[in-house]
């Protein structure tokens, strides 16, 4: 059975660590990071809006609803 070299092992741990900060960094990574979450956040949004006009939409073309509106 091969022995594990926790060297070369924790050389290799440190190395893809410091590769990881440095991608983390990059500006083109933190401009599409921040992209990314002004995206999110618009879709939220507009994710809301249309649920309300649904429910609108829903209340407006509801039998109940005309039922409700003809008998008052």
């Amino acid at each position: 059975m091969s022995r594990l070299d926790l060297t070369r092992l924790a050389l290799a741990a440190a190395q893809n660590i410091q590769t990881a900060d440095e991608v983390r960094r990059d500006p083109a990574v933190v401009k599409a990071a921040r992209q990314f979450r002004e995206d999110g956040a618009r879709a939220v949004r507009s994710g809301g809006a249309l649920a309300r006009e649904l429910r609108s939409s829903w209340r407006r073309h509801s039998p109940a609803t005309e039922d409700a509106v003809a008998d008052a």
